[in-house]
């Protein structure tokens, strides 16, 4: 069984409650920081996303983390309009609270003399570096696997 409790800024005294349930035999606990992705988050995130952002996405996960703009162009794709949706439902995620508030946007545009060069995810190397959380999330629809 697996039970998951989300408790945003708790008093001292309802940490101290929580952290006493965690010292039962044979308790396991883990946390997930406000400001990492998780594979649950993805998919759900994912899901939510319109589908050409939805294709978009894929194909930086696929291209490890990220895709050349030029590349997200191929047979006369446009992005007009398709990378907003990353951000504005993020958003609305975490307004209705879906998400936490710290939950970063996994993409990023890198845009160069007013030209979008890449899409990235953030953090290459660091801990909050969503790529795994989406590449276990995405698994199933992910074209190399």
């Amino acid at each position: 069984m697996k039970i998951t409790i989300t408790v945003e800024n708790p008093t001292p005294e309802a940490l101290e409650k929580l952290l006493a349930l965690a010292t039962m035999p044979a308790a396991v606990v883990t946390t997930v920081p406000d400001d990492r992705w998780t594979p649950e988050r993805a998919r759900s995130y994912y899901d939510r996303l319109p589908p050409r952002a939805q294709q978009i996405l894929l194909q930086v996960v696929d291209g490890e983390g990220e895709c050349a703009a030029d590349e997200l162009k191929a047979n006369g794709r446009s992005l007009r309009g398709s990378t907003g949706a990353f951000r504005r439902v993020l958003s609305e995620g975490k307004r209705t609270g879906l998400w936490p508030d710290a939950l970063p946007v996994p993409l990023v545009s890198h845009i160069v003399g007013g030209q979008l060069k890449k899409l990235e995810m953030p953090g290459r190397g660091t801990e909050p570096y969503p790529l795994p959380a989406f590449e276990e999330g995405l698994c199933d629809l992910r074209s190399g696997d």
